[in-house]
């Protein structure tokens, strides 16, 4: 099992941290529903989403195993959810309420330390995601992502890769093939190559 943020923590400690297992496809927590803990992913995966008045799911956030989610708004003023959060493989959650998450980040100073860390990267992850959608055209939010992969990338589905990109599927594949055809990208095998032109 990947590490996690739990494995700073005692067996003492551990007793403040509730876990719980979850099939494909359960709801975790509906939107506008109230954040009192935050949710560690042990194993599996969860989607943060909402649903447009088309009925078209727009996907907030995916997480993986290490990842957290809920830490943003636990001491928000309006600790909300800000779309379902749904499993979308079998998972492994760990939970923290506030007080026990306040108890640990003053007791636990590897716990602090490493949560400040997923603070920071999440930080970072938002600015990228913001810059990510700045860019209007298909063209310039999958040129900017190239770059920001150092000209290669690995994908599991196309569809995979167009909700990274915030894009239609179509759309995403109309402009891979037009940019093999222009010899600007090279695909194989779920990789996708910058070329040097």
């Amino acid at each position: 099992m990947k590490s996690t943020i739990i494995d700073f923590l005692n067996e003492k400690e551990k007793a403040l941290v509730s876990f719980k297992s979850f099939k494909k496809n359960d709801v975790l927590f509906r939107e506008n529903e109230l954040c009192s803990s935050i949710g560690i992913v042990l194993k599996g995966r969860i989607d943060i989403a909402s649903y447009s008045f088309e009925g078209n799911e727009l996907i907030y956030n995916s997480l993986s195993a290490g990842e957290i989610f809920g830490n943003n708004l636990i001491f928000s003023t309006t600790p909300k959810y800000k779309g379902d959060v749904i499993a979308k493989e079998d998972a492994d959650i760990a939970f923290i309420n506030a007080n026990n998450l306040l108890y640990l980040l003053q007791s636990n100073k590897s716990f602090l330390k490493d949560y400040l860390k997923i603070q920071s990267d999440f930080g970072k992850k938002l600015n990228y995601q913001i810059k990510l959608l700045s860019y209007e055209s298909a063209y310039e939010r999958f040129e900017y992502y190239m770059f920001s992969n150092e000209g290669h990338i690995e994908y599991k589905t196309i569809t995979a890769l167009a909700n990274d990109l915030h894009l239609k599927r179509e759309t995403l594949s109309r402009l891979l093939s037009d940019l093999e055809k222009r010899r600007l990208i090279r695909r194989l095998n779920k990789h996708i190559y910058l070329l040097d032109n």
